[in-house]
């Protein structure tokens, strides 16, 4: 979604340009999985959310398939424990398997995991907290 304003010399197609650049972030940075710690009930919970092209597709870590609430907007909420659990949960990304049952495709994608969130100590140089 571009516009263009007619303007005398050189600055119209500049400012094309910028228009053009900032209006054409890449959907994947939008559409990434999110992880975020919740709480649930008396226990803290690690909240996985993300995009899927349709209801047919699966979200699957290692070989557990998680059931999933939503549609092409989906989320599952774990207990900490659950998901500490989970292969691969050791590091900072937590690898995600999305199978369209359909097509039987696979592909993957990675989540951030908030720091600390599975267990392991990180040492923070800085804190920012941001309002909402």
């Amino acid at each position: 979604m571009a516009a263009f304003f007619r303007t005398s010399g050189h600055a119209g197609w500049a400012g094309l340009l910028l228009v053009g650049a900032v209006t054409a972030a890449p959907a994947s940075a939008a559409s990434a999985p999110k992880a975020r710690l919740v709480h649930c009930g008396e226990q803290t919970c690690l909240r996985l959310s993300g995009h899927r092209s349709s209801r047919a597709v699966a979200i699957r870590i290692g070989e557990q398939t998680l059931a999933v609430e939503g549609g092409r907007s989906w989320r599952v909420t774990v207990p900490l424990e659950t998901a500490r659990r989970w292969p691969g949960a050791s590091g900072p990304m937590l690898t995600l398997a999305l199978i369209d049952r359909r097509t039987g495709s696979e592909s993957t994608d990675r989540v951030e995991l908030p720091p600390g969130a599975l267990g392991r100590q990180v040492e923070l140089a800085t804190l920012m907290v941001y309002p909402r």
